[in-house]
């Protein structure tokens, strides 16, 4: 696949750089995950355990940008917040404004859940 400047602005093309992106996420949360895994999952988008452990699904590095963020966004929100509640949408609203859409406009054709 070839990797050019649109592609760079569209998806984070590596592990290392998805890891990246969600170590500068927890920073701005204030969260410290005990692990974070970027694997093969083929049910779910992402997981958080009660422990504190995050997981990714690999596959999405091949999703867009806006659906990386709001992933990573979602699943250290889990470390605050263990549900979905009024309080979890509260925080969503201020760390990644516009999810709703993102999470609308990508469940359209998702498979998986978060």
């Amino acid at each position: 696949m070839k990797n050019t400047s649109r592609d760079n602005a569209v998806k984070l093309q590596t592990k290392e750089q998805f890891k990246a992106e969600i170590a500068r996420w927890a920073a701005i949360m204030k969260v410290k995950p005990v692990q974070i895994r970027v694997q093969r999952m083929t049910k779910k988008w992402a997981s958080c355990s009660s422990k504190g452990r995050v997981s990714f699904s690999a596959d999405l590095l091949q999703e867009p940008r806006a659906f990386q963020k709001y992933a990573i966004v979602h699943e250290l929100l889990h470390l605050q917040v263990p549900n979905h509640g009024k309080l979890f949408k509260s925080l969503m609203n201020a760390y990644l404004p516009g999810w709703e859409a993102i999470l609308e406009e990508r469940n359209g054709s998702a498979t998986r859940s978060l």
